[in-house]
């Protein structure tokens, strides 16, 4: 492939992954619409349930089903009961913070990953990414400080709860991608929170209106359409490139805030968020360059 073709590959990626934010964005729309009439359990099992035909209708046109048999049974359920839990926060979080605010905390999970990663996968972090997870969290005394969000508020508790679920969620997948495929790990995700989230909602479900059903096809469909854009961009272009348009959300965020709620977050959030989202830019620029380092190591002993 030619350097203008590459170059055309990964502009599309880009593309493809801003496209992918958006609809994951218009499906915590649809989830904190939703959350305001219906329990956290039942719209976290909405979540699960309406994407699960869309994936399995595309497992089924990529005859992809056979890739999808489990290996590690135990890391699954352990990863079900982990992600259950942090959607269910995740609700609460959307139900009670505005849009913007909540992704402001939300943007705190590669801090905890990169954390989370030496104890739990004894990855090597240097002082760099030290440095960037240091400043981070001063970001975040920034935006939760009381005359922003407040430490000790209903949402952002569950925020911060939600946020350190979705970073152990995450190092768990790290870790599964040794032995499972990406089909096992996208269908047995959605498997569990239809199930689980299921079975939890059935103590506490609230009538549903015909008002309710455009809600939910969009819940179903954008999250279909924003796993089947992240999949795309992630085969055009290198992680090392896409991981900084991820933060595209808090545009998505402030625009959609606004326009359905009317929503705009004081100073204080966007400052603080502005300081994670550059430690986590940087903690994904320096992953790329240690990456590379070791790509280049790993060539050059096989070329001696």
């Amino acid at each position: 492939m030619n350097s203008l073709a590459a170059h055309e590959r990964i502009g599309k990626g880009i593309i493809f992954m801003i496209l992918a934010v958006l609809c994951f964005s218009l499906m915590d729309v649809a989830m904190k619409h939703l959350a305001g009439h219906l329990s956290s359990m039942q719209v976290a099992f909405f979540r699960g349930a309406m994407s699960l035909p869309f994936i399995v209708l595309w497992l089924v046109a990529t005859k992809s089903m056979a890739r999808v048999r489990p290996r590690r049974i135990g890391l699954h359920l352990i990863r079900a009961g982990v992600s259950i839990l942090f959607l269910i926060l995740t609700v609460i979080t959307l139900r009670e913070l505005p849009l913007a605010n909540a992704y402001a905390i939300f943007f705190v999970a590669p801090l905890l990953i990169t954390l989370l990663s030496v104890v739990l996968l004894k990855e090597k972090v240097g002082v760099h990414r030290y440095g960037a997870v240091l400043v981070g969290f001063v970001g975040v005394l920034i935006m939760l400080n009381p005359n922003a969000m407040g430490f000790l508020s209903y949402g952002v508790i569950a925020g911060l709860l939600a946020t350190l679920g979705y970073a152990l969620v995450m190092i768990l997948v790290r870790l599964m991608h040794r032995t499972e495929t990406s089909e096992s790990l996208m269908l047995f995700f959605v498997l569990s929170l239809s199930i689980g989230c299921g079975l939890l909602a059935l103590f506490d479900w609230r009538p549903m209106t015909l008002n309710d059903i455009p809600w939910l096809l969009g819940l179903g469909l954008s999250g279909a359409i924003a796993q089947y854009l992240l999949t795309e961009a992630y085969r055009m272009a290198p992680p090392a490139v896409l991981s900084s348009f991820e933060y595209s959300a808090m545009i998505w965020a402030l625009v959609l805030g606004y326009m359905l709620w009317g929503d705009w977050p004081g100073p204080w959030v966007l400052v603080g968020a502005a300081v994670v989202i550059a430690s986590g830019i940087y903690i994904s620029h320096r992953e790329a360059v240690r990456n590379k380092h070791q790509g280049e190591l790993e060539q050059s002993k096989l070329q001696h």
